[in-house]
């Protein structure tokens, strides 16, 4: 079924850089670019798979502070049901046009379950990693 998203909305996404601290390293995610260090991190944990996930803005309608903590301590809790390993994250704009957004990288998450969730906190969008540490785009909408 073809988005309903523009594409400008789409390549911001894809141009987006995805960090996520793992131990007390920070590691950049970028779409269709393969993670060593993330690759390290599935083998250690024994997962095959990922999910990088926002609950900020959803729908891309800028919230305010308060909502997004509120909805990102939610999105923590429903992760956990699913996953022991969950990392913080923070989804940037290079151009700086729009702000920085909390995420949380849960491995061992499986695909529909990570759309389910994605949807369940009104995201036009999920980056889904592969067992080949490779962040796919995955549009909700």
């Amino acid at each position: 079924m073809p988005s309903t998203l523009s594409e400008e909305l789409v390549g911001k996404y894809l141009a987006a850089q995805y960090q996520v601290w793992i131990d007390t390293s920070v590691v950049t995610l970028q779409i269709g670019c393969q993670s060593a260090p993330l690759a390290a991190l599935l083998q250690a944990t024994g997962n095959r798979s990922a999910v990088y996930v926002t609950a900020c803005n959803p729908a891309s309608e800028v919230a305010t502070s308060q909502e997004n903590q509120s909805a990102m301590a939610r999105l923590y809790e429903r992760l956990a049901c699913y996953s022991n390993h969950i990392y913080r994250g923070t989804g940037i704009d290079p151009s700086g046009e729009w702000p920085a957004e909390e995420s949380l990288l849960a491995l061992g998450i499986d695909l529909s379950i990570a759309k389910k969730i994605g949807d369940e906190f009104g995201q036009n969008a999920i980056v889904w990693i592969d067992s080949a540490a490779i962040p796919h785009l995955v549009l909700l909408c």
